[in-house]
């Protein structure tokens, strides 16, 4: 097949989860396919970083979009009725590019990664449409309402993003051939209201050999928390651990220390770190050794779409995992231990904390399990046939069928 890819940000160097989505993608697919990527970059040099994978694509195609002009989209869309993020990444120039490629080449599919990009699917080109939404964001914003958000600018933005993208997630599964996201409970919410439309699982998964499963010894008193931390999913995540949960498990181990560890940390988190028993670390080099330490992961989370790379890679380590019922969403509960309230959440992670041998019977089971279902390799077995279509499949199965 010939795929043209349309990703919002380079995914070379794959740094951040949806870069990490994008090109394992672009991975997989390049390996049968002729996969030519149109990305957005904020500066020509950025598309230099790109020169060490040119083996993953057949061509690169970079649209500059500066900031400044991002910030301008978003100005004019306030008073649009299209999500923010939309706005934000509008540029004529993508359009024109898609539409030169669609005219100069036979493309036979083209690939929209999040609902910011899916405004450039073609409307009537003879061309399969693959929307990957990752997330139900309106599953998201549905559950997120009701908690507090703060001051300043991100809580504007999520109010004026709650009301807009629901309509236009559900405008693009209806535009797409194939809408595709990374969780099953997300792919019912949209389900339940569009039953006729065709809507697929892929799930993430880890690489195994960069998460290396870990025996060393842990740290009895680390606990650790790892995402993007100028998200609001991941900035409520800590502030209710640090504000409701920690307070109970200082009271059993005084001398534990809560690790917030991830890039951009917002405001409200870096007011957490007092430099003894939270430590907010900003950007690391790596997250791995900060899960190889702890001896237990942490997950709250109570307001998110999707499924949690911070479980699987935790798991992959050898770190055991505490989460929530909507942070355990997509993956076998078992594996973890789900608690939704303080007190049970607190009591969960002082039973780890003090049990090394409980801990490393769950390390083995955690890291079984994302060796079996939660690989790359075998989380991208799908993608080919979800490009190519039904016709396609029809057609393998005929070829097939003994004469």
């Amino acid at each position: 097949m010939n795929v043209l890819f349309l990703t919002s940000r380079l995914p070379f160097p794959p740094v951040g989860g949806d870069r990490l989505r994008t090109f394992q993608f672009i991975k997989h697919l390049s390996r049968r396919h002729r996969v030519t990527v149109a990305s957005f970059v904020e500066h020509e040099d950025e598309a230099t970083r790109a020169a060490d994978y040119h083996d993953l694509y057949h061509r690169l195609i970079p649209v500059v979009l500066p900031k400044s002009r991002s910030y301008f989209n978003c100005l004019r869309g306030l008073v649009s009725s299209k999500p923010l993020q939309v706005h934000y990444y509008d540029s004529p120039r993508m359009h024109a590019v898609v539409k030169e490629e669609l005219a100069k080449h036979a493309y036979d599919a083209v690939v929209a990664h999040m609902v910011r990009m899916t405004e450039y699917l073609p409307e009537s080109a003879p061309v399969r449409k693959v929307a990957d939404l990752c997330d139900a964001v309106s599953l998201f914003h549905k559950r997120s309402a009701q908690l507090p958000h703060g001051a300043g600018l991100s809580s504007l933005i999520h109010r004026v993003e709650a009301h807009r993208v629901d309509a236009y997630e559900h405008a693009v599964v209806a535009k797409a051939d194939t809408t595709i996201f990374i969780s099953p409970v997300d792919a019912d919410f949209f389900r339940a209201n569009a039953s006729d439309a065709r809507i697929a699982v892929v799930s993430n998964g880890v690489d195994i050999d960069h998460f290396a499963f870990s025996a060393d010894p842990r740290d009895d008193n680390r606990i650790a928390y790892v995402g993007n931390m100028r998200t609001f999913q991941n900035t409520d995540a800590v502030v209710y651990f640090v504000e409701e949960v920690f307070p109970l498990i200082q009271k059993v181990r005084p001398e534990a220390v809560f690790h917030i560890v991830g890039n951009e940390p917002s405001r409200r988190v870096r007011a957490l770190h007092n430099g003894r028993s939270v430590i907010v670390t900003g950007r690391v080099d790596t997250v791995i050794s900060y899960l190889a330490n702890a001896a237990v992961v942490v997950a709250p989370m109570r307001a998110v779409a999707g499924m949690q790379n911070k479980i699987l890679e935790s798991l992959a380590v050898g770190t055991p995992v505490v989460t929530t019922t909507i942070g355990a969403e997509g993956l076998d509960p078992r594996i973890m231990t789900v608690a939704d309230t303080p007190q049970d959440f607190s009591r969960a992670v002082l039973d780890l904390m003090q049990d090394p041998a409980k801990r490393r019977e769950r390390a083995a089971t955690g890291r079984t399990y994302v060796e079996t279902h939660c690989t790359w390799e075998k989380s991208l077995v799908s993608l080919d046939s979800l490009l190519a279509g039904p016709a396609a499949d029809k057609e393998r199965t005929l070829e097939s069928t003994p004469a």
